[in-house]
Order: structure tokens, then C-alpha cells, then sequence
């Protein structure tokens, strides 16, 4: 069985987003629920803080062709 793929991510409303997978599934979540999934956040060196706005900077479609 191939391993199944993100295809497309589209956002959801104010704080959420729909995944796309390659086995034809959608999933939605919300940011609340992405954040719980990865309680311990590092700052990665040699970067600057970045806070993207939906309404500023939306979220990029993945394609994986």
C-alpha cells in the first residue's frame, strides 16, 4: 500500500484548516488542535520571529505533481 500524502491544504475559517489526502479523504482542524499535537516548541536558531496573518499572508496549496 503507498504511503497516503497531503495533497492540499485550504484554510477553514478565522482558525482552521481542510487537508486534502491522496486517499481522497478531507480532514479539518483547528490551529488549537495542531498546537496539543506538538506540546514542545523549539525556537530554531538563525531565524527571526514570524507570525503570518490568514488575511496577509494566506496558506500555500501543496502540490505534490
Amino acid at each position: 500500500m503507498d504511503a497516503i500524502e497531503i495533497v492540499k491544504v485550504e484554510q477553514e475559517g478565522p482558525d482552521g484548516v481542510l487537508v486534502t489526502f491522496s486517499d481522497g479523504t478531507i480532514a479539518g482542524y483547528v490551529v488549537e488542535e495542531l498546537l496539543d499535537l506538538r506540546p514542545v516548541r523549539e525556537k530554531a536558531s538563525g531565524t527571526k520571529p514570524y507570525a503570518p496573518s490568514f488575511e496577509t499572508d494566506p496558506l500555500p496549496e501543496i502540490d505534490n505533481t
